[in-house]
């Protein structure tokens, strides 16, 4: 049997790893990208399908499917990793909601539009092999705990983990396996992303919201280059390889975690007192004098 899967995302952080990963393993890999110098990038990696798609355009998205499904003929397609994701950070007070709603439409809409457009290749590879299809949604710690300042990644984090679990009775009616890979801090290039949009966000506060969130946030910055020099920080190639093994899996577990510090977060620290949870924040984000009611 021919391993094919969808790969989204594929041109960055865990998503390229991930299509190095499963290219390297044997697997006929479809990653899609955006921008010319990404596919030629993807074209480089032998067993790789470079697909241009925008996860949130209906146009692309069509496209391709078609572009998959000529390509995995009658075999349909054996996985689909719906990894694609992008953050922002802004404190709510200055949230702009035409950037939630991108964070929204990437992250939760995406997964689901994709997901459903696929579902008949699936079913297609189902209805041909005793190993049935998959599908995994990559989510975050960011939806086991929420944290501040980044209320609308959270708020898709979480999202995407009901999603998935709901997805796991629905697909199972179809043949289809769900798992949810949950990834901790990772050195890709979403970490520097979440603080160089604190500090836009930042600049584009009024003076009074700048005098109330400087401090706040020069911490913030000074957190998220301490998290990249972690020695213990997961890398995208670790990540990757556990993605494969989920994957590759004849029956793959439901959750997973992918890193130590997303298997800690859920298992203890979801699991402390609410007291102690918002004690620990807001000494770790130094918040302290900042709100009047706890």
């Amino acid at each position: 049997m021919k391993k094919t899967i969808l790969i989204t995302g594929a041109t960055s952080g865990i998503g390229r790893a991930a299509t190095s990963e499963f290219a390297a393993r044997g697997y006929e890999v479809f990653a899609t990208y955006r921008t010319d110098t990404d596919r030629d990038a993807l074209a480089a990696i032998e067993g790789v399908h470079p697909i241009q798609m925008d996860v949130t355009s209906p146009a692309d998205l069509e496209r391709a499917y078609a572009t998959v499904a000529a390509q995995v003929g009658d075999e349909g397609l054996y996985a689909l990793l719906n990894n694609a994701g992008i953050t922002y950070a802004a404190p709510f007070e200055f949230a702009d909601e035409q950037r939630a709603r991108e964070v929204i439409e990437v992250n939760v809409m995406a997964p689901y539009r994709i997901t459903q457009a696929f579902l008949p290749l699936l079913v297609a590879h189902g209805d041909r092999h005793a190993v049935k299809p998959r599908v995994v949604n990559v989510a975050s710690w960011a939806g086991l705990m929420a944290a501040p300042f980044i209320p609308f990644y959270n708020a898709s984090k979480f999202a995407v983990i009901g999603l998935t679990e709901s997805m796991f009775y629905d697909l199972r009616l179809l043949g289809i396996h769900t798992a949810l890979a949950i990834p901790g801090i990772t050195n890709t290039p979403l970490l520097a992303k979440t603080t160089d949009d604190a500090t836009a966000s930042l600049a584009a506060m009024p003076a009074d919201g700048r005098a109330r969130y400087q401090a706040l946030f020069d911490h913030y910055a000074t957190m998220g280059e301490s998290s990249a020099s972690m020695p213990l920080l997961a890398t995208p190639e670790k990540v990757a390889r556990r993605l494969h093994r989920i994957v590759d899996r004849r029956k793959p577990r439901f959750k997973n975690h992918l890193s130590i510090d997303a298997s800690l977060i859920d298992n203890v620290m979801t699991r402390l007192p609410w007291a102690a949870r918002v004690a620990m924040n807001t000494r770790m984000y130094r918040l302290d004098g900042r709100t009047a009611a706890s």
